[in-house]
């Protein structure tokens, strides 16, 4: 069954309320009912929610079903792309629910997000050859800064995934406002220390960030020993630099591959493999305390001497990966 929570009548979506295969349920009611299936595919019309409304209503849905999705009526979302940072299966826009939405289309959805946790299953239950997979060498490539690329240009990057979200929940922890000032602190020092490899910060979520990598040798050289630092630093960093209680609960993870291009925040319409695949390692996948690498990233990108540092991980989505050490304080 699909069942769309919004305060809409199913006229508004082009439906019929004889339609047997899916059912518009009052948003304003209890979010998730208490009858509910797991397997329902569902849909939140994020029209006329707050940003809180909207965070509550979709962390209740993601909980209770394996696939939910958005719709947005009026096209109000300014990053559409960062829904599916935050684990949703499918965006469905003014433009589509103005043709009339139909079962074919949801049919698309469903069977994307299917075999995409079908190919993660599969994955994790492999385990590492005895021999370590080739890792590929660095590509010749030519980088001639971020005001050159052009929007639409399908270009080569290292994604980096950071995410502060993990053991401690900081939102309860120090309230909204604290929490927001929390969140563009650790903005500002992620940037600053990620400046000598000229990343650029490219979309953002809740509690975590992607940034771009140029797709350079010594500039993902300094992104993996950036990270490691902020890793190993991370209880100075929480507790001295940001005023917290406990250490930082940072995750990273670095793939590389390639996307359209589109400036920070206007992002919405970009559709690759590698973001979502980064998207997935990220969330799904690396660990709270370590650099997670995929095998598309080349050896190269390991400083001199810090290789010892990582070690096989399985296959993640087809593509094996590495784990640095995590660092443990006493």
């Amino acid at each position: 069954m699909i069942r769309i929570f919004s305060s809409k009548n199913p006229a508004f979506f082009g439906l019929d309320k004889k339609d047997d295969w899916i059912e518009v349920v009052n948003r304003n009611k209890k979010i998730p009912p208490k009858e509910k299936n797991p397997d329902d595919q569902v849909y939140l019309d994020i029209s006329g929610l707050s940003q809180a409304e909207l965070k509550k209503a979709l962390s209740a849905l993601r909980k209770s079903y394996r696939f939910c999705g958005i719709i947005d009526p009026k096209g109000s979302a300014p990053d559409p792309a960062a829904f599916f940072f935050e684990g949703c299966c499918d965006y469905i826009g003014p433009a589509l629910i103005k043709k009339g939405l139909n079962k074919k289309r949801f049919a698309l959805a469903f069977s994307w997000a299917a075999e995409k946790d079908q190919e993660e299953s599969d994955s994790s239950g492999k385990k590492e050859a005895g021999t370590k997979k080739k890792i590929k060498k660095m590509p010749l490539v030519k980088f001639d800064g971020w005001k050159k690329i052009h929007s639409g240009t399908i270009s080569p990057f290292f994604f980096l995934f950071a995410s502060f979200s993990g053991k401690s929940s900081y939102r309860t922890m120090l309230g909204e406002d604290n929490f927001l000032s929390l969140k563009s602190s650790l903005r500002e020092m992620l940037k600053q220390n990620l400046a000598e490899a000229n990343t650029l910060l490219w979309m953002e979520a809740e509690e975590s960030c992607l940034f771009l990598v140029p797709p350079l040798e010594e500039n993902v050289k300094a992104v993996v020993e950036a990270v490691l630092r902020m890793l190993v630093n991370s209880k100075l960093i929480g507790i001295e630099e940001l005023g917290l209680a406990t250490a930082l609960d940072f995750t990273f993870a670095l793939h590389y591959g390639t996307t359209p291009y589109s400036a920070p925040g206007k992002t919405g319409a970009v559709i690759s493999e590698a973001v979502n695949y980064i998207f997935h390692l990220g969330t799904k996948r690396a660990e709270i305390g370590r650099l997670t690498i995929s095998d598309e990233v080349s050896e190269a990108a390991l400083p001199e001497g810090l290789a010892n540092l990582f070690s096989p991980a399985g296959v993640f989505e087809g593509i094996s990966i590495q784990h640095s050490k995590r660092f443990i304080y006493k």
